[in-house]
């Protein structure tokens, strides 16, 4: 304990004073009485002529010395150095991933995260201020540097639960820019753990706090719901995963709008992964559900949908002098039925096909279709060739596109490139010195993608990488394809209207309509899981498809609250000091001791 105030000390005076007073005999007052004899005792003392006199026990002594002490003491200001628990600008991270919807913490591990964040903003001191930060697939600021408790707990009233997953990484990053301007941040995670692995580690120099939101793991979850066509026979697969440590018992139920297809009983041992199959489905078949019959702590992976794959094919026409690796390739995809024509028979095609491929060559003018360019000739009318690259060692991809999902490029050489120049709007998917080598984009309303050489210069065909790459392609050129065969994530979907499209009608997992007239907005919202029916109004015809948004997956179905101690720090942090003092609660007793005194003189003891 340390002292503001140490001169005060000189008030001790007061003590012996005090001590004094009682040591003096009390001066009598001199009178005539008419006798002596009963005040003989009275005449000793008087005669013995000594002022002083013994000290007794006294209970109003004892009480006036502990007050008197205790006033010289609050002079002093007495004080603690003390670590502060929270910094003068306190950074709170709110965990929005679906798996803070679990129950395991009443109401929700999201409302108890969002207490403790106002239970902060309660504590903040006069000098201090919060920053809100939500921490999801995309992190959100809610509130930056505010002093405004009202204000917080209305923002964390109106943050809202996502469906997708934390991604820890971005918020690390906005905190350490921050603490580039303002060395008095303290970091405060609150969260379950379940976050998305980080690929960059930063280090924060400054506090950092994780307090954990949840107690239990208690969940049996769909992780996968997928179907696939084999002949006329369409094959679906659940899987299902007891994410608890006990074993757990349910019912799977497979349903097709609304109506009962069929029910199994599950008994699951602890961290058991299971695959059922059903071979047999109704006709007509479009969207399939399947459901867990038991509640858990965690309902939202209890259901998922699955869109069934159409029976018919997309047309496919292939402008060749001879390309036996794309043919093969495009043969690979069961969605696409192949034709092949040459460059001098083309003008006598009257047929129309959802997707040309031309392959050195092309047309004076292009279909009203999707296409795919090989090796694009020059001069042509459509993007400019000038020169060309040669002995391509190796080429750089772009990074998390998801047109080049499961395809390594590494090891994929050739041994001539055409340099183009590509129309606005499009971007390279892989290249070679800033060169494009593959890229993807629409042209006069038409989606493209454009490959700058010729298969047979490269050894690409020979890649396993290559097939997988014309199917990710031919899914992207064929809108229809893609979007009927959708499992969608996030809470908005975007995709590319058919040309001609007047109006696009959206029905929600609830039955509810709307609609939207050109121009149409760059997204539509999907925030409920469960099935989404589009369709595309033109004048001459109505395309409908189906998309579903899952709520299930690996990461967000463990509810297995999570420690994040890999949460890097630089050197040794000095924590916050504050004083606490404490002569306000010195003199509030001392005030009660002089009451205290006032009544024991009052009662005569």
């Amino acid at each position: 304990m340390q002292l503001f105030n140490p001169l005060a000390l000189g008030f001790a005076i007061i003590i012996p004073l005090i001590i004094l007073l009682y040591l003096l005999k009390p001066r009598r007052q001199e009178m005539m009485v008419p006798s002596t004899y009963l005040w003989e005792q009275v005449q000793k003392d008087i005669e013995a002529s000594n002022p002083w006199q013994r000290l007794k026990k006294n209970l109003l002594l004892l009480l006036q010395l502990l007050a008197a002490v205790l006033l010289v003491i609050a002079l002093t200001r007495p004080y603690l150095p003390v670590a502060q628990d929270s910094a003068r600008h306190l950074v709170v991270v709110l965990d929005c991933s679906a798996s803070m919807a679990a129950s395991d913490v009443s109401p929700s591990r999201f409302d108890e995260a969002r207490r403790v964040a106002g239970k902060m903003a309660d504590q903040l001191g006069p000098g201090d201020c919060m920053t809100l930060i939500t921490m999801e697939e995309k992190p959100g600021i809610l509130v930056s540097a505010s002093r405004d408790r009202k204000e917080i707990k209305r923002l964390l009233q109106e943050a809202r639960l996502s469906s997708g997953s934390a991604d820890l990484e971005p918020v690390l990053a906005i905190v350490s820019a921050m603490l580039k301007n303002d060395n008095n941040i303290s970091l405060l995670i609150l969260t379950d753990g379940g976050v998305k692995p980080v690929e960059n580690q930063i280090k924060l120099s400054c506090p950092v706090k994780v307090e954990l939101i949840g107690k239990k793991s208690d969940n049996l979850a769909i992780t996968t719901l997928a179907t696939r066509r084999q002949g006329s026979q369409v094959l679906t697969l659940a899987r299902v995963q007891n994410f608890s440590n006990r074993k757990i018992e349910s019912d799977i139920e497979l349903r097709t709008q609304g109506s009962l297809i069929d029910v199994r009983s599950l008994v699951m041992k602890p961290g058991e992964v299971r695959d059922i199959i059903w071979e047999e489905l109704p006709p007509g078949v479009e969207v399939i559900e399947a459901r867990l019959s038991r509640q858990d702590i965690y309902p939202c992976d209890n259901q998922a949908w699955v869109v069934v794959q159409a029976a018919s094919k997309n047309r496919v026409l292939l402008v060749t002098p001879g390309n036996i690796f794309i043919e093969k390739a495009v043969n690979l995809c069961e969605a696409l039925e192949l034709y092949r024509t040459s460059p001098e028979n083309y003008l006598q095609q009257n047929e129309y096909y959802d997707l040309y491929i031309f392959d050195g060559w092309l047309p004076e003018q292009l279909p009203r279709a999707s296409a795919m360019v090989l090796n694009p000739p020059s001069p042509n009318p459509f993007f400019a060739v000038n020169g060309s690259q040669k002995n391509i060692a190796s080429v750089t991809a772009s990074g998390d596109e998801p047109l080049l999902r499961y395809v390594d490029v590494n090891g994929w050489q050739m041994a001539s490139a055409n340099n183009i120049t590509l129309p606005a709007g499009f971007k390279s998917l892989f290249h070679y010195e800033q060169k494009p080598l593959l890229a993807v984009g629409d042209y006069q309303g038409q989606r493209m993608a454009v490959f700058s050489f010729d298969l047979h210069n490269s050894n690409i065909p020979l890649q396993t990488g290559f097939p997988i790459l014309i199917n990710n392609l031919a899914a992207w050129l064929l809108p229809e394809r893609q979007d009927n065969a959708s499992v969608i994530s996030g809470d908005e979907y975007r995709f590319t209207p058919l040309a001609g499209s007047k109006e696009i009608l959206v029905q929600g997992p609830d039955g509810k309509g709307e609609s939207f007239k050109a121009p149409f907005p760059p997204a539509f919202s999907t925030i409920n899981p469960g099935p989404y029916r589009f369709t595309q109004v033109s004048d001459d015809r109505e395309h409908s498809f189906y998309v579903v948004k899952n709520s299930g997956n690996l990461l967000e179905s463990d509810l297995k609250p999570q420690n994040l101690s890999w949460i890097q720090t630089k050197a040794k942090q000095v924590k916050n000091i504050s004083n606490r003092e404490f002569w306000p609660y010195l003199v509030a007793i001392c005030l009660f001791i002089l009451l205290l005194e006032w009544e024991v003189y009052r009662r005569g003891y």
